[in-house]
């Protein structure tokens, strides 16, 4: 696509067929970083593929967090996955938008969600730790031991009590909350 022929898709204010999420990404991929018509086609072409990021917000609603906030953070991603597509890498941007906005909602998720701040080593192994008692369970056909848990990830018995306590900061009681 030329620049002329960018400049006319980033003109038109009409939204027809022409206007496309797809031509727009290209258009846009056609412009150079200093063009004065980019900044309006890189608008458009986020409002285009907004809904893609809606889509995927909304799956992750439900969860405890507010589904504006979802919303918001999908949109980071889908403008974070705007500026750093390359189309001359060949992928289908959807296909490179749709886990950069999924990634962008799960940081969230990581980073807003726990009552208290528990470093990222700690959330990633009570994720783990979550993941072998439900593998150990199937095939013991009882509850894991920390020992079974600790033999199964190859960790010491002592970094699975570690999870295990900042797992309880994922929801934290109120020290107010009468006992």
């Amino acid at each position: 696509m030329t620049v002329q022929t960018a400049e006319k898709v980033g003109a038109t204010r009409t939204g027809t067929l022409n206007d496309s999420a797809t031509e727009l990404l290209a258009a846009l991929a056609a412009l150079p970083a200093d063009h004065p018509s980019r900044a309006a086609l890189r608008d458009r072409t986020i409002e285009a593929w907004l809904p893609l990021a809606n889509h995927l917000a909304h799956r992750y609603s439900g969860r405890g967090e507010p589904t504006d906030d979802l919303l918001q953070t999908a949109a980071v991603g889908l403008i974070k996955a705007v500026d750093k597509f390359d189309p001359s890498r060949g992928v289908d941007f959807a296909g490179y938008a749709i886990p950069t906005i999924i990634g962008e909602l799960k940081r969230h998720f990581r980073d807003r969600t726990w009552d208290i701040r528990v470093p990222r080593r700690l959330q990633e192994l009570r994720l783990a730790i979550s993941e072998a008692n439900s593998s150990l369970l199937q095939t013991l056909g009882r509850s894991p031991t920390v020992a079974d848990v600790a033999a199964h990830l190859k960790i010491s018995e002592e970094e699975v009590l570690e999870g295990l306590e900042g797992a309880r900061a994922y929801n934290a009681v109120s020290l107010s909350t009468p006992t």
